[in-house]
């Protein structure tokens, strides 16, 4: 019986559905024990206390959302396998759960194009490699498409600070868009965050500008 700890945030989509597929995958194979670690256990006593915890319940495996500053090597060392789950970049030495982020970038600006969208934004994150490449996999396609002069971007919030952006900033840079935008956010806090400002602040960049998240 593989046991697994799963060190995720579980508020999130994307960790909900990683948990799920990976009790599908284990229900369909062999049982498996499956631990859901919050973040703020490794926030309170650091990855060894969480190496630690890990001995203790005697762990296979573990799928971690993992800062790069962190020791992971020291899982190998103890004979527990570490993977890590996509955040902020990627790991050299560990395997990561990943995706084709540039291709999902190129898909949204497709949908735009056969809409005959001519002016394009993007809505990210900084230093954030699944936001970089979704903003590099748009702009790119776009830009083959001869626009790449008509494109602007935002990506002044760092992902530590998901419960907290400055308002203003973001809605002059909204504001500043030309009518009709596509604009593409990185994902769903980003998109939900958008759609809020516009409707409550400006209504005629909601009614006018098209979104995609």
């Amino acid at each position: 019986m593989i046991r697994l700890i799963l060190l995720s945030d579980f508020t999130e989509s994307f960790s909900y559905n990683l948990l799920k597929g990976v009790l599908m995958y284990a229900n369909s194979h062999e049982p498996w024990v499956v631990c859901r670690m919050p973040l703020s256990y490794k926030q309170t006593y650091g990855i060894k206390g969480v190496l630690k915890w890990a001995k203790t319940w005697h762990a296979d495996a573990i799928i971690g959302r993992f800062d790069n500053d962190d020791n992971v090597e020291i899982f190998r060392e103890n004979g527990i396998i570490a993977i890590a789950q996509d955040y902020k970049a990627r790991f050299s030495n560990i395997p990561n759960i990943t995706g084709d982020y540039y291709k999902t970038g190129r898909m949204a600006a497709e949908f735009f194009l056969r809409k005959g969208y001519q002016n394009f934004a993007f809505y990210g994150y900084r230093d954030t490699v699944w936001s970089q490449e979704r903003c590099e996999g748009f702009y790119k396609c776009i830009a083959e498409h001869g626009f790449g002069n008509c494109f602007q971007s935002y990506q002044e919030q760092s992902l530590d600070d998901l419960w907290f952006y400055e308002a203003p900033p973001l809605l002059k840079w909204l504001q500043s868009l030309p009518l009709p935008t596509a604009l593409f956010a990185c994902d769903d806090n980003q998109g939900n965050r958008i759609t809020e400002l516009c409707k409550a602040s400006n209504p005629q960049l909601s009614s006018s500008a098209s979104f995609l998240r």
